[in-house]
């Protein structure tokens, strides 16, 4: 990643239950001026959710703590959130040694649904 400064240490401060047992939970994102990346939901809560993301990945470059982005949530099994949300980028963590080495942790707060994309 090219700053360091982007990463956060994380604590757990969450005040909602996470569910983490997903089938096929994914979320797209779309950045201005960049195309949509796809990523698939570790974990997700009616107002957040954590995706795991490659530490490769020219996503990466493109986000930063405290943007807000536009996200749609597919969920197959049709729980919530599903659809187009605001989110904002609460944390870019590097989880320790284990099962995602190699991959960063961000959190997403979810703010307001939306209609669509915005253009």
């Amino acid at each position: 990643m090219e700053s360091e400064q982007k990463v956060t240490r994380f604590k757990e401060r969450r005040a909602k239950h996470r569910r983490t047992q997903l089938r096929n939970y994914r979320v797209e994102i779309k950045l201005i001026g960049a195309p949509i990346y796809q990523f698939r939901v570790r974990d997700v809560s009616t107002n957040g959710a954590g995706i795991l993301i490659k530490e490769d990945s020219k996503f990466l470059n493109l986000i930063e703590v405290g943007q807000i982005v536009d996200a749609n949530f597919i969920s197959p099994e049709g729980t919530d959130p599903i659809g187009n949300h605001k989110v904002e980028i609460r944390h870019i963590t590097k989880p320790n040694e284990g099962k995602n080495k190699g991959h960063f942790l961000v959190g997403l707060k979810i703010l307001q649904k939306i209609d669509h994309f915005e253009e």
